[in-house]
Order: structure tokens, then C-alpha cells, then sequence
């Protein structure tokens, strides 16, 4: 399955806003929306803030500034101080703020951004989009479609504007859309990571046009109904098992941590080759231990790159509290090497805290 399809913004924030998988499932109760679709999309990119800048304003400079995003606010949050009408200086500030996944503040410089420019400026439009999908409150996903459709409109080449509705589009299976969009940004000159991503997954909905489906493509609003509470007729069809490339698990945690998890925690499961690399494979879950779990390449995130049987593997999980895919300070979590496709359950300890 594609590795947009499986897509986010988790910061490498946006490690490369790119991603998702029944592995990144919606909060309960949430629509199909773009949070999982954008969380995976990064991850699997893994270029750290490199897309994240590209989507975002052009002319910010935090990720220049020693300690990055965290640094920089506290210089343009003074400067706006001073001139409280400088329209670039609050684009910079929501886009410090959305590289720091701090999405609610994000938001709001992005409206004062939004109200300066008239609803004029592209970059505050998309911005806004942005923080509503990333953000906790899920009811704004339709709204924010509408911002980024107004964005594209002010600016047809504004790459957030682009990357999230064309995600969109591809979640609601209107690929000529979602194409045309993925193809805008490719023809923009984009990092070659980026450039190469952008291209399979332009090749993947070619080959779906072609065949007249959606073939092994996992969409989005389908991988969030996989995991998240719902009845028997809205939940997704489970995915099989490649017995030749499976790894059984059987997760538990370390009696040490039992109390620890936090409240509605999300559980990660990646497998990862020894070279690195986007993941091979990667479910997300529920936090409740013990429980088994299975990974294959059916579980692959990016397309042409998967499990192979017989390959040695790190097989990670991690308890995440914030929901994203990506490493955060306080996240409980435990490793183990196998070898994938040789049968029998294996013990993996969440047993270990990010410092």
C-alpha cells in the first residue's frame, strides 16, 4: 500500500507531512479526516522538518535559528510585541508553533495572520486548515477543507494548500483530483525525498485509474474505521496476514511502568530494516497490554518496500500519549531483533521511557 495512504504532521513534526495506515486511526469518534492522513504522510517521508518547511511560508527562518522552532518563538512572539501588525511575523509564529505540534496556538496566529490580509493571504488560509486537521478537534475537518479550497484559489501553487486537499481528494476517491494536485507540487521542485514519494504515489493512482479501482491501497477514512469504535457495518474489512513475512507478537509492559500509561494512549508497532529508512510495516492500536499482534507486508506503508521473509528486523512499540506516530519525550516503549516469517510468537517488553 502507498505511503500516503498511510500519512502526517508529527513533527519530525511533519517529519514529512506525508502518511497512514490502519495503523493510524482516527480518535474514537472521529471522521475519516485528515489527522491520520497527514500524520502518516510524515512519517513515512521521515525528512524531519524538510517538508515541513517546504509546505510552510517560504521566508521562515526558525529552522536556521539554534534550537530550531522552540528558539525562535519566544524572538517572534517579542517582535509581534512590538509590531503587532506585521503579517509575515504571525505566519512565521503559527508556523513555529504547528513545527512544536502546539496546533490550538498555531491556529490562532494563523487568524490574526488570516484577519490582517483581508482573507486574502493563501498562507494564512492554509495555515489555519492545517492547525484545524492536526489539531484534537475533529469537527473542524470539513471547515478546513473549505480554507484550503479558498487557498488554492488566492494561490494555486501553495504547497500546504495543496498536500492536504490533495489527500483529501484521494481519501474521497477522487484521484483525477488528487493527481492533479500531488502532480502541481511535483512540477514545483521539491526536495528529492519529498520528489520521489510525491511520485510513487502519482504512479500509484495512475495504476488505479488504469485498473478502475483502488486496488491494495488502504484509504484513509478505511484505516481509521479498522481501529477506531464502530459498529459491525461501518468497520473495514481486516487486512490479511502474509504468513511468509509475519512477525507474531505478544506485547506486555514491564511491571515497573504498569500505571504509567496515560489516558487514551495510542500503541505503535513499526518494523524497521537494519539500514533504516521509512518503516517496513507499522499498525497502530490500541494502549491495552498484553495483547498479540501480527505484521507483514500487508502492513507495508510504502509502496515497493516491505517485509521480505527471512529478513532480519528491529520490531519497536511504543505507547504514545499525544497520538502521533513519531517519537515524543515521556513515551513508554520497548525493541527487540527477529527475523521475519519464522514462525512462533515472540515477546516484546514495553519496558523503557523517552528521555
Amino acid at each position: 500500500m502507498t505511503f500516503f495512504i498511510l500519512l502526517a504532521l508529527s513533527l519530525s513534526l511533519i517529519a514529512v507531512a506525508f502518511v497512514v495506515l490502519p495503523l493510524l486511526r482516527a480518535r474514537a469518534g472521529a471522521p475519516p479526516g485528515l489527522r491520520s492522513a497527514g500524520l502518516v504522510l510524515l512519517l513515512v517521508l521521515g525528512a524531519g522538518a524538510g517538508l515541513y518547511a517546504w509546505l510552510g511560508n517560504s521566508a521562515w527562518t526558525a529552522p536556521n535559528t539554534p534550537g530550531g522552532a522552540d528558539q525562535a518563538i519566544p524572538t517572534l512572539a517579542r517582535h509581534l510585541e512590538q509590531q503587532p501588525d506585521d503579517l509575515s511575523g504571525w505566519l512565521d509564529l503559527g508556523q513555529a508553533y504547528g513545527a512544536i505540534g502546539n496546533y490550538s496556538l498555531a491556529l490562532r496566529c494563523y487568524q490574526r495572520a488570516n484577519r490582517l490580509a483581508g482573507g486574502e493571504s493563501a498562507a494564512a488560509l492554509s495555515g489555519m486548515a492545517e492547525s484545524m486537521l492536526m489539531g484534537e478537534d475533529t469537527s473542524q475537518a470539513a471547515k478546513a477543507q473549505e480554507l484550503l479550497e479558498r487557498a488554492l484559489q488566492i494561490d494555486p501553487h501553495s504547497p500546504k494548500a495543496l498536500f492536504y486537499s490533495a489527500v483529501a481528494a484521494y481519501r474521497d476517491g477522487r484521484l483525477d483530483v488528487a493527481r492533479q494536485r500531488f502532480q502541481t507540487m511535483l512540477d514545483m521542485g521539491p526536495p528529492e525525498s519529498i520528489r520521489t514519494a510525491l511520485q510513487q504515489q502519482i504512479d500509484d493512482i495512475d495504476a488505479q485509474i488504469k485498473g478502475g479501482t483502488k486496488g491494495a491501497t488502504v484509504v484513509a477514512s478505511q484505516a481509521a474505521a479498522s481501529t477506531s469504535p464502530a459498529s459491525p457495518s461501518d468497520a473495514a474489512p481486516a487486512r490479511g496476514v502474509d504468513l511468509a513475512t509475519a512477525i507474531h507478537l505478544h506485547l506486555t509492559l514491564n511491571s515497573a511502568l504498569a500505571g504509567k500509561v496515560p489516558a487514551e494512549a495510542w500503541l505503535f508497532v513499526f518494523v524497521r530494516a537494519p539500514g533504516g529508512g521509512p518503516p517496513l510495516a507499522v499498525k497502530r492500536l490500541s494502549a491495552t497490554l498484553p495483547q498479540d499482534v501480527d505484521l507483514s507486508s500487508a502492513d507495508a506503508m510504502v509502496a515497493g518496500r516491505s517485509v521480505e521473509a527471512g529478513q532480519n528486523v528491529s520490531v519497536v512499540a511504543r505507547i504514545s500519549a499525544s497520538g502521533s506516530p513519531l517519537p515524543q519525550s515521556g513515551d513508554l516503549y520497548g525493541e527487540i531483533q527477529t527475523i521475519a516469517g519464522k514462525g512462533g510468537a515472540e515477546t516484546l517488553q514495553i519496558d523503557k521511557r523517552s528521555p
